[in-house]
């Protein structure tokens, strides 16, 4: 059974409180503030929740009620560091958080959506097969 993205933004909330060693709400995640103690976690949940790999831009973009998906990818940009922009934590061009890290947690809380990929197998040239 595909979960719903109510139980994915809670669940990147709760790896977003453990990274930023406090408590993240979901409602604290939809709060339209731009400072920086709100829209990093924001950014660590983006990039969560589109390592699953089952959300669009605009899926996200309305899941933490923002305006359009060009929000998220910007948040996107930064929490990956293509932005070419020195984090405010350091100074330093990097990004805030590696790809690899998101699909590991990801894979870590929902198995079944990286279950199918095992049972891929490329067939004849012409597509996959399952």
């Amino acid at each position: 059974m595909m979960r719903t993205y109510k139980n994915t933004i809670e669940q990147a909330s709760k790896w977003a409180s453990i990274e930023f060693n406090r408590l993240i709400t979901v409602e604290a995640l939809r709060r339209q503030c731009k400072s920086p103690s709100h829209t990093e976690p924001r950014w660590f949940v983006m990039a969560y929740m589109h390592a699953t790999g089952r959300y669009s831009m605009p899926q996200i973009a309305r899941a933490l009620h923002l305006k359009d998906h060009t929000t998220i990818l910007h948040g996107l940009r930064r929490a990956h560091g293509h932005d070419g922009k020195p984090s405010k934590r350091k100074n330093q061009i990097e990004p805030l958080w590696k790809k690899d890290q998101f699909v590991n947690m990801v894979r870590a809380d929902f198995p079944e959506l990286f279950a199918e990929e095992a049972d891929w197998s490329f067939t004849n040239g012409e597509g996959w097969a399952a």
